[in-house]
């Protein structure tokens, strides 16, 4: 189970201001459980916020109405999925693990004794007792979706390898180079430039620095830093670039090119070639994906069944 951090309980249980004033209602009533108006405001303020900063004024309504609904099926969802577990019995051991649990958190946290724990969850208008019920109702919950939801996906090494094979570029690595440039002037003639190009080449060949000689020829704005543009994705380059550099090695310069800059002259500082990371390094990755793929339709028919067997009602606002 992942852990929560203080700073994401405490948003989960802080009731937000945009509450305050509100005359609390019912919202919705799942079996013998409420759920009212300022939890679904305390629920729904993070996204409020957002949606209110980023969508366009005639969208807001509309969209605050959808994440509203959504967020309310959330919880009537999570209402049957914790009435369930209690129903069987999932919290019958629970209390030694909310303790180790708020333990840790105690610990992630920095801090050095319960009270001083106690005092940051005052701060924040909440009790340990309040925070042990919601670690607790989480904890439960979370056993339930393992046991019925979680246990019944499988996952076969041939669909492993399938998926890797079938997204093999999400894996890839592109080839990569790092280059430097000298653009010569061809204002005196193309000509002229091209013969000092070959000049250029040759001394790179014998060992002379490109860098330096980059700073004595070239005119383009790099020719201060030795020439230096960066590191580039093949495939990204232009066509012209690409054409250039193919079969130049590293530490080799390309053949001139023209350009409206002049002639342009690459030095190839790194190349990295293409690399495809193996299976064994992104098996995990994969199998989470997979699992995921698989658990939301076995959510959903779960899911389906609870309600199906739960009276819910859901009370309209009221005029």
């Amino acid at each position: 189970m992942k852990k929560l951090t203080l700073a994401v309980l405490a948003v989960a249980f802080t009731t937000s201001m945009a509450g305050a004033g509100i005359v609390d209602r019912i919202v919705a009533k799942v079996n013998d459980e409420i759920i009212t108006l300022s939890e679904l405001r305390r629920e729904t303020e993070p996204f409020r916020q957002d949606i209110m900063s980023k969508a366009p004024a005639a969208q807001q309504e509309q969209a605050l109405k959808s994440m509203e609904e959504q967020i309310l099926n959330r919880m009537i969802e999570e209402s049957l999925i914790y009435q369930r577990a209690i129903e069987l019995e999932f919290n019958a051991y629970v209390e030694d693990d909310v303790s180790s649990y708020i333990q840790e958190i105690m610990k992630d946290n920095g801090f050095k004794d319960t009270e001083e724990f106690e005092n940051a969850l005052a701060q924040q208008g909440q009790s340990m007792r309040t925070f042990r019920e919601t670690i607790e109702r989480h904890m439960v919950s979370q056993a339930l979706v393992s046991s019925f939801i979680d246990s019944r996906i499988s996952l076969l090494t041939p669909e492993i390898e399938r998926y890797y094979q079938n997204n093999q570029a999400n894996y890839t690595t592109p080839e990569e180079v790092t280059l430097s440039e000298i653009i010569l002037d061809t204002s005196k003639g193309v000509s002229e430039a091209e013969a000092l190009a070959t000049d250029i080449a040759e001394r790179v060949r014998r060992g002379e620095s490109f860098a330096e000689l980059a700073g004595r020829h070239s005119k383009g704005a790099t020719a201060a830093k030795g020439g230096g543009i960066g590191t580039y994705v093949i495939d990204k380059l232009n066509e012209g670039t690409r054409k250039a550099l193919v079969g130049v090695n590293e530490g080799e310069v390309s053949a001139a090119q023209k350009s409206p800059e002049g002639l342009i002259i690459y030095r190839v500082d790194v190349r990295k070639s293409e690399t495809v990371k193996p299976l064994d390094e992104v098996k995990d990755e994969i199998k989470e994906i997979l699992r995921q793929q698989k658990r939301n339709p076995e959510y959903e028919r779960f899911m389906t069944q609870l309600k199906e067997e739960a009276y819910i009602q859901i009370f309209p606002e009221m005029p």
